[in-house]
């Protein structure tokens, strides 16, 4: 249940006239557990992963997953050497298969 997990915010909008509700998941606790400190602090970022969905237990419906993650992971993804970064990151979205979201 998302309810139990303090990283898991849902938020409702409208886009386009159309109403959108989607789930924030902020990864910065998981990043910095599995760098050891080094990522999962500062600025953060939406990132361009998309591929998440989390069941809404108020609508029954499966809702977008937005992954919030440090700007620093995310710049270390995109720079000269991101195995470390991306290391990082492909642990936190395990974690987060094992908390319950599903890949689209």
């Amino acid at each position: 249940m998302y309810y139990d997990d303090i990283n898991v915010t849902k938020r409702k909008t409208i886009t386009n006239g159309e109403k959108y509700d989607f789930f924030v998941y902020n990864l910065l606790p998981l990043e910095k557990e599995f760098s050891k400190g080094k990522f999962g602090k500062g600025e953060t970022v939406t990132s361009s992963n998309k591929e998440f969905k989390l069941l809404d237990d108020e609508t029954g419906e499966m809702l977008d997953v937005k992954i919030r993650c440090s700007k620093k992971i995310d710049d270390a993804m995109e720079g000269p050497t991101p195995e470390e970064g991306k290391k990082v990151f492909n642990k936190c979205l395990e974690e987060l298969i094992n908390r319950g979201l599903e890949r689209k």
